[in-house]
């Protein structure tokens, strides 16, 4: 089933293929480190793929950070199950304790790997840092993860050929 669906996307229009990236790159955790090696195994073109990744992934975490103070109430009046709650807790404290010792530079460049661009954003916001200046430590993060995962993508790619 998978192998079909992955026929399909090969198979579409650019554009379309252009989108999709793009869509997967907007997801939490997957992002553009994932929406990277997805576009240019379907065969979109490598610089096509990355600029796909870049937006869509932009785009969401621009939107999370464009509502941090919605989002900050609402995640605070949720009610969840205990599980849920300590698990949360988890992703949360090991962001608080990177900015405490990162800042936003440092959320911002390793978030992805631990906690994930968007909570990144979030935690840097609720802990006191300007939206501007987690826009552009977010904005330099995702080019730098999109297109250090697109180039790992290639030099894999051109190990096997040899």
């Amino acid at each position: 089933m998978i192998e079909h669906l992955f026929e399909q996307t090969r198979e579409s229009h650019p554009l379309i293929q252009f989108f999709g990236v793009m869509i997967v790159a907007m997801i939490p955790f997957l992002e553009g480190y994932f929406a990277v090696p997805l576009g240019i195994a379907i065969g979109l073109p490598v610089v096509l793929t990355i600029s796909a990744a870049v937006v869509g992934n932009w785009l969401s975490v621009m939107a999370v950070i464009l509502a941090s103070d919605r989002l900050k109430r609402w995640f605070q009046g949720r009610r969840t199950n205990e599980h849920e709650r300590k698990k949360n807790n988890k992703r949360i404290q090991r962001g608080q304790q990177l900015f405490h010792k990162y800042g936003v530079p440092g959320v911002s460049l390793l978030g992805p790997l631990l906690i994930g661009d968007h909570l990144g954003a979030l935690i840097c916001i609720a802990s006191g840092a300007s939206k501007r200046y987690v826009i552009i430590w977010q904005t330099v993060s995702i080019l730098a993860w999109s297109i250090g995962t697109g180039v790992l993508v290639l030099l894999g790619i051109n190990i096997i050929r040899h």
